[in-house]
């Protein structure tokens, strides 16, 4: 199973087609800026690389990107032009599993039950979460059961599937790197937790990300799909 966040896969797909256009350093029609829309400058180096993408980016929203993110105020990738106009090459579904800052499966928290002894309630598709920290050397993992009855192989080995390919990220390979990789996560009220979804054949998923050192720092829940609404 393959990985990848969204949207920032695709735009530096994008850009490798775009940047074929300098064939000696120039180009006599310069593409688009993928961050703003405007063209670029017809000298590959005159071009700025973006702080967040590998990819090059007008002179002005070079600038901008510096400005943002001496304010750590960055411009979401899903919030740049190539995204918003739907200027980039299709995604791999079905190939590829991609995060995302959006959650497009709202109704599986609409369909919740209270668990004995506690005041909150879990939605009713949640087959398993896990929830791991990192010591300083490795990470932990421990796993719960959702309510009912026992999975079913095909969806544990997608839990297993997914599990294993997001620990290889090189995004998680310490509590620091995850922590740089946040900018990329949909930010929360709480400034050190962060959240991204995704989703397989069978299964809806979010990850929540504790940026804290001592606490719990990753909690991956999976949702069934044919169990959303209560089914």
């Amino acid at each position: 199973m393959k990985i990848k966040l969204y949207p920032k896969d695709l735009l530096e797909t994008a850009w490798r087609k775009d940047k074929k256009l300098y064939a000696d350093g120039d180009a006599v029609k310069p593409p688009q800026c993928l961050r703003c829309g405007a063209p670029l400058a017809a000298h590959l180096m005159v071009n700025a690389l973006s702080r967040y993408a590998d990819v090059q980016i007008c002179e002005a929203c070079g600038m901008d990107e510096a400005l943002r993110d001496a304010a750590h105020a960055p411009l979401p990738l899903t919030e740049w032009d190539a995204v918003k106009r739907g200027r980039l090459p299709a995604s791999e579904k079905g190939r590829v599993c991609y995060l995302d800052t959006t959650c497009t499966f709202e109704e599986v928290f609409r369909h919740t039950y209270t668990p004995p002894m506690q005041l909150t309630g879990r939605p009713v598709s949640e087959i398993a979460y896990s929830r791991s920290d990192y010591d300083g050397h490795r990470w932990w993992t421990t796993w719960h059961d959702g309510p009912g009855k026992k999975a079913a192989p095909e969806l544990v080995k997608e839990i297993d599937d997914f599990q294993n390919a997001l620990f290889k990220l090189p995004a998680f390979k310490t509590l620091n790197t995850m922590r740089r990789f946040c900018r990329y996560a949909q930010a929360t009220s709480e400034a050190t937790e962060f959240n991204l979804y995704s989703e397989t054949d069978h299964l809806y998923i979010w990850i929540r990300m504790i940026t804290r050192f001592g606490d719990y720092n990753v909690y991956v829940h999976y949702y069934d799909k044919a169990a959303v609404g209560g089914k």
